[in-house]
This record gives structure tokens, C-alpha cells and sequence, in this order.
């Protein structure tokens, strides 16, 4: 049996779940490098533009890891500048996989991490694996793009593709929902501007998604797509009431028609059957707790 410590390299690793999954690979006695937009670098941590091939192709060879989890890419759905999304998901992609296809010590796995919007909308409430992707805004484009080009590599790399559905924690950007609402509630704000409350979504807990990255890494499963979900929906609706009966205020809820997308997606549940081939599913944090952490 081995006794070298594995390393793992994350993309996006100062990024909301990559600091939660970086925390987590060290508690399990993985070495973690990263790579950050940000100018702030350390000993493990490499400022690297995704974009830019030799650098993306130098600081790889440099770490030459045992596994990959590629978590970087433009991921708020309103992001103003449309071309950001290819370059960075797509052209960022393949200039990872091409530089860990480079290596003299081949990569034991990449985990490259898309998203549940690629499903957009679709019959039926629970999302599955062999469902037509139908993305409907330019980042659920550009991770169905970002997807192809992993399957380009699947004959030369160890490489599986999660659709993560929604989840949260505390440190998540003020832009996504639950942040949002979260922030209202515990300034006890007089008012809060949201877009269409007529969706259903999974909510699920970081800790979840960590867990399951990790298991999904020391699996046999590659060349695959699979859902990283929990299979447990709700209403923006429910949450909003979850949050005003945990911290006993209201706050006026206007509907903003700047905060209301185009083709909203109703419903994003996930089918975790197929995940659940793949790996035994830890506890999931249930949404009071999820809420409870916030307040």
C-alpha cells in the first residue's frame, strides 16, 4: 500500500466551495495545490489565468498532481460580459485538460465540475443523466460546451463530470439567493428585492457536496455524467417562510423585474440514481439547519 501523501489540484480553489472542499481534502490527509484568479498565492495556492495555455500548461507540470477537481469558471448566470463564459469554462477548460494530458505521471482522476442548468427546462420535476440537455442562458451553454470538450479527452484521461444542482453555505457570494435572503433577514432590512418566487430548487448543504466530491475522486467511475444532488426540492416560497419563522421577522418581499430572468428554469431537482451506483450518499443537512447556520 502506498504511503505518499496523494495531492489533488482544485481550479478555483479560493472560490466559495473551493475553500469548503480544500478544508475538507486536508482533513482527509490529502496535499491540496490550487489555482486562484486571485494576485494573493502561497506555497500550495498559484495565481493562474485559465485563459492563458502556458501559463495554465506550466503551473500544472509544475504541480504534476494525483488527482484534478476543476471547480473555476464564470458561474453567476447574469454575469454582464457574455463572452467571459466561453473563455473561461470552455477555452479554460481544454487548456487544463490538454496541459494534465501532458504529464509524464499520469492523473489517477479529473473531476471536471458542470451544472444542473444544462438541463433547462424539461417534462417533469426530477432531472436525470439521459434527459436532452436544453440549457437556456449562456452559462448553462457554456458548461454543456465545457462538457463536450471533457468527453473530447475521455480516451486519453480519467475524467467525470458532475452536474452539481443548488447548494449553499455560509460565505457564498450575496448575489445567489439564499445569501441574499439570508442577509435581509438578519439586518432585519425593511425590504427585499427578489425575481420570480415561482421556482423549485434543491438546497443542499456544502458539507454534502464536499463529501460527495471526495468519494466521487477515490471511485472506479469515469467517462461518465452524473448528477451531484440530493433529490430533495423546494419552493423559493418555503424557504422564504423557513427563514421569517427562524428569525421571527418579515421583511417586505418586492419583485424586482431586473432580477427576473428570461426562461427561468422552474423546477431543478436531481435523480440521485445514478449517483448512488457510483457511491454510497452521506446525510444530507437538512434545510432548517442549512437556514439556522445563516442566521
Amino acid at each position: 500500500m502506498e504511503s505518499r501523501t496523494k495531492s489533488v489540484l482544485i481550479t478555483g480553489c479560493t472560490g466559495f466551495t473551493g475553500v469548503y472542499l480544500k478544508e475538507h481534502l486536508e482533513s482527509k490527509g490529502f496535499k491540496v495545490f490550487g489555482l486562484s484568479n486571485s494576485t494573493q498565492t502561497s506555497d500550495t495556492i498559484f495565481s493562474c489565468d485559465l485563459t492563458q495555455q502556458e501559463q495554465v500548461q506550466a503551473i500544472v507540470s509544475q504541480i504534476s498532481p494525483d488527482y484534478i477537481i476543476h471547480l473555476a469558471a464564470i458561474s453567476f448566470v447574469q454575469h454582464p460580459i457574455i463572452v467571459d463564459f466561453y473563455k473561461v469554462n470552455v477555452v479554460g477548460t481544454q487548456h487544463l485538460l490538454h496541459a494534465a494530458s501532458q504529464l509524464e505521471k499520469p492523473v489517477q482522476k479529473i473531476i471536471l465540475a458542470s451544472s444542473a442548468t444544462v438541463y433547462g427546462n424539461q417534462e417533469g420535476s426530477e432531472y436525470h443523466e439521459g434527459m436532452t440537455p436544453n440549457p437556456v442562458n449562456h452559462y448553462g451553454i457554456s458548461k454543456l460546451a465545457m462538457e463536450q470538450v471533457g468527453k473530447m479527452y475521455w480516451e486519453k484521461l480519467p475524467i467525470l463530470i458532475v452536474r452539481p444542482f443548488n447548494y449553499t453555505a455560509p460565505g457564498q457570494e450575496s448575489y445567489f439567493v439564499i445569501p441574499k435572503i439570508a442577509q435581509a433577514f438578519k439586518t432585519r432590512a425593511p425590504q427585499l428585492e427578489l425575481g420570480n418566487l415561482d421556482v423549485f430548487r434543491e438546497y443542499n448543504s456544502i458539507r454534502y457536496v464536499v463529501e460527495i466530491y471526495e468519494k466521487l475522486l477515490l471511485s472506479s467511475a469515469q467517462s461518465e455524467v452524473v448528477n451531484l444532488c440530493s433529490g430533495k426540492m423546494h419552493a423559493l416560497t418555503e424557504i422564504l417562510q423557513l427563514f421569517e419563522k427562524a428569525s421571527r421577522y418579515s421583511p417586505k418581499i418586492e419583485i424586482n423585474p431586473a432580477f427576473v430572468r428570461p426562461n427561468e428554469i422552474k423546477y431543478l431537482c436531481g435523480s440521485t440514481q445514478k449517483l448512488g451506483t457510483l457511491i454510497s450518499l452521506p446525510d444530507n443537512n437538512h434545510i432548517k439547519a442549512i437556514i439556522h447556520d445563516f442566521l
